[in-house]
């Protein structure tokens, strides 16, 4: 409340414009007490005829009085800090609650790796036995299994070598280098590169653990159905690594005559099963449930390592904290169906606990930081906003001592201009984002339909575009085609056509519909569907045949319509619009004007390599990435092979194709890598020559690969140039103590983010390593010429000796002190 005494004399000439002027204020929220002697001796001498006159303390008649209202600047305080500490003392009541939800979330991100490990294991286990089956019906190495025998290994060599390219043919991409196949009966061992005759060849060929070849071929009668061997230190082919072991028998029709052996190297299941958390105080292993046996350990960072009794793990449990020889603990374990595999993971308490604390930390300093900007800035913000008002009541409240004077009201002009700027700075701004969100929107269900790369569910909504929980179709149209290439269209026109299009599909489908204009003459529609939505639904076939039936008697322009499968996610509609696109470029032949995926899928006759995965493929060659390469390839084998298993003469015409990819991947380099032209065209001959399918693909698979070698070979020469040059730069700068990941980039002329990537590839580790292990290799060479810490801190580019001190314990494992004694005072 504000309080303000006015004192009116008997000569005041306005004393009822006051008492108005003092009821508006008191209507703003504000009272006032004025001297009732005061008034009423103004009010009993209205009848005497004298006019009344203004006495201002201490001043002459027409001064303004400098009056302080001290209770604005108390009020605005108290009530910024009432909005400003309210939230603020939320968080500090529920900073205790911060130690559950870092539980949850530290286990929850133990379970969703393990989640992952167990799914990429499972995929590649799919393959390994896809290879199998394969491999046990392959004639050639049925023939060799039930022909020969120890005492007469007497076969045709082409069989054999038959059999080592069917087998390289299907070299699987995983964590297997080199498997083999062993035949009891030949007592023989052959692997896609090499063939072991004899025992003495097969003792020095393989090695498990500390077993004799003997004992291994004893072990190898058995029978084994997706056997695994436990990690032991395995020796194949001269090159020694733990391993574990995943086993299938060879059976024929006169039974078991051998086994495939695959080893898989433990460190690649390892990396994959280590995370953040667990790669430093928690451990975990992989157990068989068949044989209840434990066959991979993945111990702690200081070789911790302790089994879960069967007791706690057979309650079945996914999340649960139990004591283990009293050290209290979190066990996250995942069952693989598919395998019979349990990841079990072991996270220690004390190291959770470690972590909550620290976030309570970073939360505590956090608020306390807050809390002090906070005052401080409510503190200045009351000050100037209190200034103001108190001119404002000055101005409002100023009384002339002739006659009243009109408010020039600077004060208000100011805040009106203020006012009138913001909102005209605010209707351009809004103008603005109008007309840009079309734009912006359009560009993000482009990406959304190459892949969806960076777009979130979160940015899809700030610009209106719901998917979150929805099924969805992507429909793609192409307008024009070869009933109408003599009919001349212009811009317009199609613009014009795909809003038509657009509206068009409301009576047919319920839901959102998003357009984004793919081409001049093409466009696709991302439809979510109601929950009851089967494709095709009844009818839908028919109305959208309707439809371009009516484009055609109408417009007299023909309308081809691709309709995808059903996405379940949005990461699915990329590849759906690539379906569409499929079905829209290869499809015209058939005189139909609209295509379901899912009777185009089932067809034998059409083969899936659009344009899009293509470009991808062609991307993944010129720039050298083989691992981007073979993912292209294997989705063109998995469609057309697996899946559709498309007829020879559409294989034979998708070889074709990819052989024309070849040629587009070498006129893409441009002449800026040297490719052999002799070795492209001698692979290309034994391509056409080939008749089995797998082997087609492979030697498809050798041809990029060569040329992504070539590729790669080309830009080490270029980076090894690149990486002489940022090392001298290195080396010259190092002790600068503005030396950092922005300047050198900067200096180089990239970005930050992608001299991070780029540093990482050259150097194998990130700048920050690199820097800090050159500064503390210089720090020790210093050490031994005796100068002080301080001088040998400031001279290596470090900003104190605490930072210095704390870089070289971390990677020396003790104090520069401590070094320079025990390397250089013991030799003095």
């Amino acid at each position: 409340m504000l309080s303000i005494s006015i004192r009116v004399c008997y000569n005041n000439p306005a004393a009822c414009h006051m008492r108005d002027a003092l009821g508006n204020a008191q209507t703003a929220g504000m009272d006032f007490y004025i001297s009732t002697g005061a008034l009423m001796a103004a009010d009993m001498r209205k009848g005497s005829g004298r006019k009344p006159q203004c006495a201002v303390p201490g001043g002459a008649h027409g001064q303004v009085p400098q009056m302080k209202y001290r209770k604005v600047y108390i009020r605005l305080i108290i009530t910024y800090l009432a909005i400003f500490l309210l939230p603020l003392i939320i968080n500090i009541v529920t900073l205790e609650n911060i130690s559950v939800s870092t539980r949850e979330n530290i286990c929850a991100s133990v379970y969703s790796n393990m989640s992952h490990t167990m799914d990429m294991l499972d995929n590649n286990f799919r393959e390994i036995n896809t290879i199998t089956a394969r491999l046990t019906a392959n004639s050639n190495i049925r023939y060799i299994a039930t022909q020969m025998d120890e005492e007469d290994k007497k076969i045709e060599i082409s069989k054999i070598q038959y059999a080592q390219e069917y087998m390289a043919a299907m070299q699987i991409q995983t964590f297997v280098e080199e498997y083999y196949v062993y035949f009891q009966d030949a007592d023989m061992v052959i692997t896609p590169d090499s063939v072991y005759l004899y025992k003495d060849t097969l003792r020095s060929f393989f090695r498990y653990g500390d077993m004799s070849w003997e004992d291994w071929q004893l072990m190898l009668k058995g029978h084994y159905s997706e056997q695994f061997f436990p990690e032991r230190m395995t020796m194949q082919n001269g090159k020694q690594e733990e391993r574990l072991l995943f086993v299938q028998s060879l059976v024929t029709d006169s039974g078991v005559k051998g086994c495939l052996v695959f080893p898989i190297r433990s460190e690649g299941v390892k990396n994959l099963m280590r995370d953040a958390y667990i790669s430093q105080d928690g451990w975990a292993y992989l157990l068989d449930k068949k044989e209840d046996e434990t066959i991979l350990r993945v111990p702690a960072a200081d070789g911790t390592f302790e089994l879960v009794p069967e007791e706690i793990l057979g309650n079945g449990r996914a999340v649960q904290e139990v004591t283990l020889n009293g050290r209290k603990a979190e066990v996250i374990r995942i069952d693989s169906d598919y395998l019979g595999l349990t990841y079990v993971s072991v996270l220690p308490k004390d190291y959770i606990t470690v972590q909550i604390n620290k976030d309570q930390q970073k939360l505590f300093l956090l608020i306390v930081a807050v809390l002090f900007v906070g005052i401080g800035s409510i503190l200045l913000v009351s000050w100037k906003r209190g200034k103001r008002i108190d001119g404002i009541l000055q101005m409002l409240f100023s009384l002339g001592s002739e006659a009243e004077e009109e408010l020039k009201g600077d004060e208000m002009e100011y805040i009106s201009n203020s006012l009138k700027q913001l909102i005209d700075n605010n209707a351009g701004l809004q103008e603005s984002i109008i007309r840009q969100k079309p734009v912006t929107r359009g560009l993000l269900l482009e990406r959304l339909l190459h892949g969806g790369e960076g777009v979130s569910l979160q940015s899809l909504e700030d610009y209106g575009i719901c998917l979150r929980g929805n099924r969805m179709l992507v429909i793609a149209f192409l307008i024009g085609g070869p009933d109408t290439s003599e009919v001349e269209m212009y811009t317009g026109e199609t613009v014009v056509y795909k809003q038509v299009l657009h509206q068009g599909l409301e009576p047919i489908l319920s839901g959102d519909k998003y357009m984004c204009d793919t081409d001049m003459d093409s466009c696709a529609v991302i439809c979510t569907l109601e929950d009851d939505f089967q494709q095709p639904r009844a009818g839908f076939l028919e109305k959208l045949e309707h439809m371009s039936e009516t484009f055609w008697e109408e417009y007299g322009v023909r309308v081809r319509i691709a309709v995808s499968s059903i996405c379940k996610d949005m990461t699915e509609i990329g590849k759906a619009y690539d379906q569409t696109y499929d079905m829209l470029t290869y499809g015209a032949g058939e005189g139909k004007y609209v295509f379901f995926y899912g009777d185009y899928q089932d067809s034998k006759e059409y083969y899936y390599f659009p344009v899009t995965l293509e470009e991808r493929l062609v991307n993944a060659v010129r720039t050298g990435n083989v691992e981007a390469m073979h993912a292209q390839l294997s989705e063109v084998y998995q469609v057309n092979v697996l899946t559709r298993n498309i007829s020879p003469t559409m294989m034979h015409f998708l070889v074709n194709d990819l052989q024309c990819t070849v040629f587009k991947v070498l006129h893409s380099l441009n002449n800026r890598v040297e490719i052999e032209e002799e070795e492209i065209y001698r692979q290309l001959e034994q391509l056409s020559r080939e008749n089995d399918i797998l082997l087609r693909f492979n030697r498809i698979n050798s041809l990029f690969k060569y040329i992504c070698d070539m590729v790669k070979a080309a830009n080490k020469e270029s980076s090894s140039r690149q990486a002489e040059e940022i090392e001298e730069y290195i080396h010259a700068h190092y002790c600068d103590s503005d030396m950092g990941l922005t300047k050198i980039a900067d200096d180089f002329g990239y970005a930050s983010t992608y001299f991070s990537k780029l540093f990482k590839e050259l150097f194998g580790e990130n700048f920050a390593t690199y820097l800090e292990r050159m500064r503390i290799e210089q720090v020790c060479s210093l050490l031994k010429k005796g100068l002080t810490v301080e001088k040998i801190a400031e001279q290596t580019g470090y900003n104190s000796v605490y930072v210095m001190r704390t870089a070289f314990k971390r990677i020396k494992g003790m104090t520069p002190n401590e070094f320079r004694k025990l390397n250089y005072d013991r030799k003095e």
